[in-house]
């Protein structure tokens, strides 16, 4: 009879040791997998309410100063509601000037910004001013494309009529670089 309540005994240890560690793994995971799916979620939100604040803009018939205004008050609002642990860069404006702006971990990688690329000729601009809009002008060249090259990655746009909004969010996470684009 003692034999059998020890083996109970070390029955009842295992099958709590081992629920112990699957509960433990478990949290683990589900909250690896909560960051990643937060900035997926991000980029959607941010699809939506872009364009919610482009279509102000255009009914409200604003001007290139006044849309550019409204948009830098748009991001620099979403941007301080996703979280200063991504890397967000905003592209804004239209076939005649293009606008970015950008927040980014200081020790990333290196930035460019490219008009037209895939053109002969087309020159790659370091954006260098975090948390500030940098202006393209088109230079008398209508403005199909824009890229952003980070750290080698490139991500191409092409531009619609009238005002657009593109973003590109990535995090690092666990070692593996995640990337949400518009």
């Amino acid at each position: 009879m003692m034999l059998e309540k020890r083996g109970q005994f070390f029955l009842i240890a295992a099958v709590i040791i081992i629920v112990a560690v699957v509960s433990i793994i478990t949290v683990t995971n589900y909250t690896q997998k909560k960051d990643n799916v937060r900035l997926y979620d991000l980029g959607q939100q941010l699809g939506i309410e872009s364009q919610n604040v482009l279509d102000y803009g255009t009914y409200s018939e604003l001007n290139d100063s006044q849309m550019k205004v409204l948009m830098e008050n748009f991001i620099k609002n979403y941007h301080a509601y996703a979280g200063g642990d991504k890397n967000i860069y905003f592209v804004f404006g239209n076939s005649q000037k293009i606008n970015v702006i950008g927040y980014q971990d200081i020790t990333a990688e290196s930035v460019c910004i490219k008009l037209n690329p895939n053109e002969r000729n087309t020159n790659c601009t370091e954006y260098t001013t975090i948390g500030t809009t940098q202006e393209y002008l088109s230079g008398g060249v209508t403005i199909s494309k824009v890229a952003i090259d980070i750290g080698g990655n490139e991500y191409q746009f092409s531009l619609k009529k009238g005002e657009n909004f593109y973003f590109v969010i990535w995090q690092k996470v666990g070692g593996e670089k995640h990337v949400v684009t518009s």
